[in-house]
């Protein structure tokens, strides 16, 4: 009896230790690194917020890197307390290139909320449904970069 409980603790202790040990799939990498800026936005640093867009950066408006960057700095400076509401993420891996490069894809819901003049407003989504949005990303180093939005 004692033998059959020493070999279900060891099994346990292994069983988490290679649960731990094994890295996570890609989507957990992307979904990561979405939260990261998300949380980046909502701190309202500049610096990793950009770090998680890609140099390569269009939207369907043909808006540019540069653009967006300003864009980005306008809407820090005239804005407070933002949230970001996130739903339904659904992250794919849609291809891997003959350099190695991973490309993926994020459909989700967004809200995005901010204090303005002291009054809550809603930026982007609905009141009661939010607006949907697919990003595309790259991996660039250890991280994936946004470099094409369409909302």
């Amino acid at each position: 009896m004692k033998k059959r409980i020493i070999l279900i603790v060891l099994t346990v202790i292994v069983c988490v230790i290679v649960i731990t040990l094994l890295p996570p799939p890609e989507e957990e990498h992307v979904k990561n690194d979405i939260d990261a800026l998300k949380n980046a936005v909502e701190k309202e640093d500049r610096i990793t917020t950009f770090s998680y867009i890609d140099e390569s950066y269009r939207d369907k408006n043909f808006v540019s890197l540069e653009e967006l960057k300003k864009s980005i700095n306008d809407f820090f400076a005239d804005f407070d307390s933002i949230s970001i509401g996130m739903s339904n993420m659904k992250v794919n891996i849609d291809s891997i290139d003959v350099q190695k490069t991973v490309f993926a894809s994020c459909n989700m819901g967004l809200k995005v909320f901010a204090q303005y003049e002291g009054e809550t407003t809603i930026l982007y989504g609905g009141i009661v449904k939010p607006a949907p949005m697919r990003v595309y990303l790259r991996k660039s180093g250890r991280h994936y970069k946004i470099y094409y939005v369409e909302y």
